[in-house]
């Protein structure tokens, strides 16, 4: 049976590695013949799916995140499974696991992937080659008019399914400029999260579970991407790459030698126990920047979100201490909590003048806040009369379709009003401190947004900024939410 991976298009810029797949190919027989499409660096993509699944019997698989994927994914796949009807399709990844009623009942998918995916991709292979049913541990499928679920699957470090195949793809491909280096590369060095935050989808997938590569393999990995392919920065993609102090200290003194440069996301609250030296060893090694979920300036709207005991003056000493070891914080917010969705807003961006105030370098993302089906603000969000789409036509409607991007989000608690505030804030932000990642902006053109900028910020009148909205329209501002870095 040939097997096909697909990389539907998600990116604008940034072409990063396809690791989710790279890393599921893993779990297959040494034998398997496979194939991976990725539309984000080939421009037939699609002639190539429908020679590749043209082929007779062909198992697909298909990974999708909520917004452009999903967008892209869904027409191909009903299309190709209207042409070929000899194909098997599998959805994997984030959206199908959140989801997968919506994803199952589809014409276009025949089995969706919960969870990780190496061992469950093996199972459902030798149960097709077999002829016996696939619905194995770890998937769901649309039988009977209803969803149904085979046994869950425990989850696994990733370093048990061995090294990612980089050699079944051009790395050229992947080499990206970027502000941390002109040859880029992402890793994945652990799956899952420690904590429990009812807003963020991750415990949905791990429920509180963190599973880390040991600190040798991530060492190995990054002199690898450095030594064979000419790497000079690396992203570590973990949702948690910061939560074992150790391997962080392990990992920092593993690669120093490397002269890589490197980002990360991490925990406020767990980074700010971090010993001095530790930072130190990070810092050596080239470590530039890190990304931290902040989420609100409300300390009432981060209990709600269960934050596990982060404080507002948690963020604020995070930022001070990052600035002394030379590391840029990237805070997140998500706007706009079911609770009390102005105080909310008020308090975060009072609390992004305070950490501009403090370190103008810091790097500020706003999000609108979006519930995920976990116990906690969703039942808050159900309660007002929020409910998700049952089936994929819903989720490519507005305004669904944009939903999971966190931009537009039409929950039933935020006005229009209390959007556009939010809009126009970020817009004068990303003036008067234009952010370091959007490597096209022209010194003179940063100089010029923050003197434009200027008088708005120094006096909080941020409303209707259209003469700014210009200057970032004309010069293509890139936010890094939307356009990586």
């Amino acid at each position: 049976m040939t097997i096909v991976f697909f990389n539907p298009r998600a990116q604008k810029a940034h072409r990063r590695l396809p690791l989710s797949l790279l890393m599921v190919a893993r779990g297959l027989p040494p034998d398997a013949r496979w194939t991976l499409v990725d539309g984000n660096v080939e421009a037939n993509a699609l002639d190539r799916l429908r020679a590749l699944c043209a082929r007779g019997r062909v198992l697909l698989l298909v990974t999708v995140m909520p917004g452009p994927q999903l967008r892209v994914a869904v027409p191909i796949c009903r299309e190709l499974k209207a042409r070929n009807p000899e194909l098997f399709v599998v959805w994997g990844g984030y959206f199908p696991s959140v989801h997968p009623e919506a994803v199952a009942r589809d014409p276009g998918v025949d089995l969706v992937a919960i969870g990780q995916g190496e061992a469950t991709v093996a199972e459902v292979l030798a149960a097709l080659e077999a002829g016996a049913d696939p619905l194995v541990s770890g998937t769901a499928a649309w039988r009977g008019g209803a969803l149904v679920k085979g046994a869950p699957r425990a989850n696994q470090a990733s370093s048990a399914w061995g090294p990612v195949p980089y050699a079944r793809v051009d790395m050229e491909r992947y080499a990206a400029r970027t502000f941390l280096g002109s040859r880029t590369f992402n890793h994945h060095s652990s799956v899952g999260c420690p904590f429990l935050c009812n807003f963020c989808a991750v415990v949905n997938l791990y429920a509180g579970r963190w599973l880390p590569d040991p600190a040798a393999d991530v060492v190995r990995s990054v002199r690898q991407l450095h030594d064979e392919f000419g790497a000079n920065a690396v992203e570590f993609h973990d949702n948690n790459f910061f939560a074992w102090e150790r391997r962080c200290r392990e990992v920092a003194e593993g690669i120093e030698r490397c002269g890589v440069a490197w980002w990360g996301e991490g925990r406020i609250d767990t980074m700010l126990g971090f010993a001095g030296a530790t930072w130190e060893a990070m810092a050596r090694s080239g470590l530039r920047m890190v990304f931290f979920g902040a989420e609100s300036g409300d300390d009432e709207a981060l209990d709600r979100m269960d934050k596990g005991g982060l404080r507002v003056a948690d963020t604020l000493a995070l930022n001070q201490l990052a600035l002394r070891h030379g590391v840029v914080p990237e805070f997140s917010f998500v706007l706009g909590n079911a609770g009390d969705p102005e105080r909310d807003v008020r308090k975060s961006l009072e609390l992004v003048r305070r950490l501009k105030h403090d370190n103008p370098a810091c790097e500020i993302i706003l999000y609108l806040y979006t519930p995920v089906p976990l116990p906690g603000q969703w039942d808050e969000a159900e309660r007002l009369g929020m409910k998700f789409p049952t089936d994929l036509d819903g989720w490519l409607a507005p305004p669904w379709a944009s939903f999971d991007a966190r931009r537009t989000a039409s929950t039933p608690w935020m006005t229009s009003a209390l959007r556009r505030e939010i809009y126009d804030f970020e817009v004068v932000l990303n003036a008067r401190f234009p952010t370091a990642t959007d490597r096209n902006l022209a010194g003179w053109q940063r100089s010029l947004l923050r003197y434009a900028a200027a008088p708005r910020w120094r006096t909080g009148l941020t409303r209707a900024p259209w003469e700014l909205k210009l200057l970032q329209r004309a010069w293509a501002y890139r936010r890094p939410e939307e356009m990586g870095f």
